[in-house]
């Protein structure tokens, strides 16, 4: 297992810690039924979690999981020396919320975005993609990021990680979660604080919190389950909970920043990166800013023609969806807030995903 990046920065890494190497290998033995040994120190504060709390919330999350024993060989230093606050930026509507707030709009130097992230650990690919087309879908991605970064005039750090190496199967679709919080444990030495954006408000995480189980890590427990894998040196902060993603959206609908750079898109299997419009998270942001009269706003980064030849279609999955899905429910709660209107379910219904029309 490994963790990578540029040169200059190598001192970020905190070499007296294994805390980076802890939560994959704990996966992975709490899976396979097996004692997790790790030959170094960590710090107590992770430890403690890692046994006390953080088992019993991933045995809940997967059945396929089981407690396992945890021995370290002691505990790593607790002396803070991080100097960065730092965040990821992926041009999602999670991310660019954060650092709207937490950069834009926040003057504390203490709690103010100082650099921000980007990780190469396997979530830029699918499994069907050959490396050539995974290095050109990221690359077609950093370039978005790294101009994006420019503007903010903040740094952009990239690391790389074979964490990913270690999903063999679709039980352990989960690590990719994991990954990214070592990703961040392994630059001790430079992150004081570090904000993981959530996906899910708190609201949706009580109403729909059960029904990823054994699937969606974040939507089941995000924003209980990140503070308990922090550092006596490095805090993690879950931000966005506090909002729908539906007011994420419509918060930095006027951002230039979000109006050039906003990416979406979640179909794999191609060399670039841009918004397909096709995809579920695609149709689902253009509905929401279609149902908040903000479409014109990001025609830059959607092919807003082919959305409103296709709403109709869009409108009715969303509905199909409402008792399913938490962003489908927020898109339908919207558009009764905006008196915006929807297809019903005595107009349309869905099958295979195909909407069918009841005349």
């Amino acid at each position: 297992m490994y963790f990578d990046i540029r040169e200059d920065c190598g001192d970020m890494f905190s070499e007296d810690t294994y805390d980076a190497f802890v939560l994959v290998p704990l996966f992975l033995a709490m899976y396979n039924k097996i004692p997790l040994k790790i030959r170094g120190r960590i710090s107590k504060k992770l430890y403690k979690n890692l046994t006390w709390y953080v088992q019993k919330i991933l045995c809940d999350f997967m059945d396929k999981l089981v407690p396992v024993d945890i021995s370290v060989e002691g505990f790593a230093p607790t002396k803070s020396e991080g100097y960065l606050i730092g965040a990821p930026l992926s041009c999602g509507v999670d991310s660019l919320s954060t650092v709207y707030d937490r950069y834009i709009n926040e003057n504390d130097p203490d709690y103010k975005i100082n650099a921000l992230f980007i990780f190469n650990n396997g979530t830029h690919r699918s499994n069907d993609d050959t490396v050539t087309v995974t290095k050109k879908f990221f690359q077609s991605r950093i370039e978005r990021v790294a101009r994006a970064a420019n503007e903010l005039r903040l740094p952009l750090l990239v690391i790389d990680s074979n964490l990913d190496k270690f999903t063999y199967n679709n039980d352990l679709i989960n690590l990719a979660f994991l990954i990214n919080y070592s990703c961040v444990l392994s630059l001790q030495n430079a992150i004081r604080r570090y904000y993981v954006p959530s996906a899910y408000s708190y609201q949706d995480i009580k109403e729909f919190g059960r029904k990823p189980h054994g699937y969606d890590l974040a939507e089941f427990c995000d924003s209980y389950f990140v503070p308990l894998i922090q550092t006596e040196r490095t805090e993690l902060i879950v931000d966005g909970c506090q909002y729908r993603r539906v007011d994420k959206v419509k918060r930095i609908a006027e951002w230039d920043i979000a109006q050039k750079y906003l990416n979406v898109c979640c179909k794999r299997g191609r060399e670039n990166s841009d918004n397909c419009g096709e995809c579920d998270k695609c149709e689902r942001t253009l509905l929401t800013l279609d149902i908040l009269g903000k479409l014109d706003n990001f025609s830059e980064v959607f092919d807003l023609d082919k959305y409103k030849r296709d709403s109709f279609t869009i409108k009715a999955k969303n509905m199909h969806y409402i008792n399913e899905d938490a962003f489908c429910k927020e898109n339908f709660d919207l558009a009764v807030e905006m008196n915006f209107p929807m297809p019903t379910k005595r107009e349309c219904f869905v099958m295979d995903k195909k909407v069918l029309v009841v005349k």
